[in-house]
């Protein structure tokens, strides 16, 4: 696998005009019935979603999403309440005018070997949004991992000793973002727990991306030179 065009850690929040508000993201979940989403439990699988009424599809914490936007149609694929989780999400334009969306959301146990005895569900998400996405495209694959800040202190991270699904889950991340291909840009972005964050992927009035807090990410701002990845 090539290496990755270009994988950042993000060192201040994207700011700016709030693009999608987070009331849209949350009455979405609102209008949906929910079942008993567990503390580690993590559904593996990346399902394919359809937008409701309001345009959005939303991801449930500990599991994924994806879902595509034809071309001239508004639609986005969101998760709100980061607040410790791990979100992540992927946006690609094709060439014919639709957008390959995914977003996934994880708690810190359903990542954690010690009590899954595998590795982060990630890994297999970001690699396959890549082949998800297709070969017709119109820009470079970007990646969006927002994990929480107090990560940076687990003694652990940089001991990539032993076999890559003990590693910690930033540590794998990070991993595989760096193997994502020749055509993938990536974000880190460490964030302060509190109220709860949303992340969003897709189209919405028009404005195309990765949305963080409702702000479109502006991956062009943040990239390092080609040729030099920035560890977290």
């Amino acid at each position: 696998m090539a290496s990755t065009i270009s994988i950042v850690s993000v060192i201040k929040p994207p700011v700016g005009e709030v693009v999608v508000p987070s009331e849209t993201i949350r009455g979405s979940l609102k209008t949906r019935e929910l079942g008993v989403v567990a503390i580690g439990g993590a559904d593996r699988m990346q399902r394919e979603l359809t937008p409701d009424d309001s345009g959005v599809a939303y991801v449930d914490m500990n599991s994924s999403g994806r879902m595509t936007v034809e071309k001239d149609k508004d639609g986005i694929i969101a998760t709100s309440a980061l607040s410790g989780c791990t979100g992540v999400a992927g946006f690609a334009r094709r060439t014919d005018g639709s957008i390959a969306t995914f977003v996934s959301h994880y708690d810190t146990v359903s990542q954690t070997y010690h009590f899954t005895h595998q590795d982060s569900p990630v890994n297999s998400q970001m690699f396959g949004f890549g082949y998800d996405a297709g070969t017709e495209l119109a820009t470079p694959i970007q990646y969006l991992v927002a994990y929480d800040t107090t990560t940076h202190h687990n003694p652990m991270l940089g001991d990539r000793s032993g076999k890559f699904d003990e590693w910690t889950y930033l540590d794998q991340i990070q991993n595989t973002g760096s193997q994502l291909g020749e055509n993938a840009e990536v974000l880190l972005l460490p964030y302060q727990s509190g109220q709860g964050s949303t992340l969003a992927s897709g189209r919405f009035d028009g404005e195309e991306g990765i949305f963080w807090n409702g702000v479109k990410v502006d991956f062009d701002a943040y990239l390092a030179p080609k040729e030099t990845p920035v560890s977290v």
